[in-house]
């Protein structure tokens, strides 16, 4: 092989390996990126119910559904990140019980969903694996606050003057914020970076990814995301 063909081979190598490094993780397509799942409040907030609709390589439509309960007061529901092995793809659903009465603490429940996918279809099965008392109060006419990180849940209604905040991996919880006077929680708002703020009534608590405070103050300083915007307060 003459030298010219040896450094032409070479270059190709090297440029594949480059092209190689360079492809992200995730580049990795989710078998579950073509379908989507909605959420509706049932019986007054004592149930939640999710549909699982979409297509997959041969079929298209409505795969499953399910309802989740009971709860007292139902008032927020996120879904956490996926995790994929082979056909297999899981992740925890948050749902916060604000409770019927003021003075019994608000419920955080984590559930883990697990969907076998194939060409054709979705089997879709949902098991509570942890129920969490956040010790914060709650009540009917509460309104609630829920954002999450990659390592934290918070949560809170407008009826306390602090938040909690729940380490996803060992369900331990923390009581978060807390000005004087005391003042009521108004919203909780995430970015995509991870950090969340906790907004009271005239002050703020930033907490980042690793679920230390990074700044705190008075007035407002919400966080503002990608996918669903920020609805000023």
């Amino acid at each position: 092989m003459n030298l010219i063909k040896k450094l032409a081979l070479a270059s190709v190598a090297v440029s594949l390996a480059v092209v190689a490094a360079g492809e992200p993780a995730s580049a990795k397509k989710l078998l579950d990126a073509t379908l989507f799942t909605t959420y509706s409040l049932g019986g007054g907030g004592t149930s939640i119910s999710y549909v699982v609709c979409g297509s997959l390589p041969q079929t298209e439509g409505c795969y499953g559904s399910g309802s989740l309960s009971p709860f007292e007061q139902a008032c927020a529901v996120l879904e956490g990140k996926e995790k994929q092995k082979n056909n297999v793809i899981t992740r925890a659903i948050y749902v916060l019980d604000k409770r019927t009465s003021p003075s019994s603490a608000i419920t955080l429940y984590v559930y883990t969903r697990t969907d076998t996918i194939t060409d054709t279809s979705d089997s879709i099965q949902v098991s509570l694996t942890k129920s969490v008392s956040l010790g914060i109060n709650g009540g009917a006419g509460a309104n609630c606050s829920m954002a999450a990180n990659k390592g934290f849940v918070y949560a809170a209604t407008d009826a306390d003057t602090v938040a909690a905040g729940m380490n996803k991996s060992t369900y331990a919880v923390s009581q978060l914020g807390g000005f004087s006077p005391p003042a009521n929680i108004v919203s909780i708002t995430t970015d995509d970076r991870g950090y969340v703020s906790l907004h009271f009534n005239g002050g703020f608590y930033v907490y980042g990814p690793d679920g230390n405070l990074q700044e705190d103050g008075g007035g407002d300083a919400d966080m503002v995301g990608t996918h669903n915007a920020w609805l000023p307060k």
